[in-house]
């Protein structure tokens, strides 16, 4: 019995031991695992945040306009704030005219009409889909026009010139496009960059450079796939001395959209028009693009 019992306690007494020294490395296994699996590592940078100072863009006939600040978290493009005073007489409708960005010519929206002896705030909004297509990530410089319209009769009564906003952020280093040339003459730039899809379908990109002293609208004209005539819209306004990414979007129809799926060619022409000057105008191409 004794026997047997000392038996008992020595196993026992092993099966403790044992299980003490698993312990321990296995508290230093996880102690090891642990650090192997998450290192120190350094805080991400917090995103630099551009502000606008507030500025006068516009004092005369009783209609000052005041931008405000800048709001780059805005859905359809950034923001830029705007407190419209109107002392005159008359209702005004405020619109954008051109708007240019660190060079680059962009959509831009603005529609306010505010009564005689009121004011409103407002929202200038610059497009995030060309500003993206022409790389611009940090809003520098912004430049625009500014149209003062009768409500009433919607006519242009004064069209201001250019008004530039300066913000915080420094000038970033300017975006070089490579593509296929096109066209090169009379100070007009067209080279034929990268193929894309959109919603309506898919197109192409355009680097449009003027370097005319006139301002042009480009547009497109005889869009032709594989030789199939297909609907193409490109719209571009380009001020004198900018530049910009446009897009010739290839309209996705039901007898055209296996075909622009598969395309291995695209021809078109690019035609541009001085708004100003109605004489003003050229049609440069065909140019063929292969794919």
């Amino acid at each position: 019995m004794k026997k047997m019992l000392s038996i008992v306690l020595a196993l026992m007494l092993m099966f403790s031991a044992t299980a003490c020294s698993d312990g321990g490395q296995t508290e230093e296994s996880k102690a090891s695992s642990v650090s192997a699996a998450a290192p120190a590592s350094e805080p991400e940078p917090e995103p630099t945040v551009v502000t606008l100072p507030e500025t006068v863009m516009y004092d005369e006939g009783g209609i000052k306009i005041t931008a405000t600040g800048l709001d780059e978290d805005s859905v359809f493009g950034p923001q830029v704030k705007l407190t419209i005073e109107n002392n005159s007489s008359a209702g005004v409708l405020v619109q954008t005219g051109y708007c240019v960005v660190n060079g680059w010519a962009v959509g831009c929206s603005l529609s306010q009409e505010v009564s005689a002896g009121k004011k409103a705030d407002a929202e200038m909004t610059l497009s995030r889909t060309d500003l993206e297509n022409a790389h611009v990530e940090t809003l520098a410089q912004i430049e625009c026009t500014l149209r003062m319209i009768d409500p009433e009769s919607f006519v242009n009564s004064t069209e201001t010139g250019w008004i530039t906003l300066a913000t915080d952020a420094a000038e970033p280093a300017v975006y070089q496009p490579e593509g296929t040339e096109l066209f090169a003459e009379s100070g007009i730039r067209i080279t034929a960059l990268e193929q894309t899809d959109s919603l309506m379908g898919k197109g192409i990109q355009l680097y449009i450079e003027n370097s005319t002293e006139a301002d042009y609208t480009f547009t497109a004209s005889e869009v032709s796939v594989d030789g199939y005539m297909v609907n193409g819209n490109l719209y571009a306004d380009i001020p004198a001395g900018r530049k910009a990414i446009a897009e010739l979007i290839l309209l996705d129809d039901e007898e055209n959209s296996e075909r622009i799926e598969n395309m291995t060619s695209l021809e078109f022409c690019v035609d541009r028009l001085n708004l100003n000057d109605l004489t003003d105008h050229e049609t440069v191409g065909p140019f063929t693009v292969a794919f």
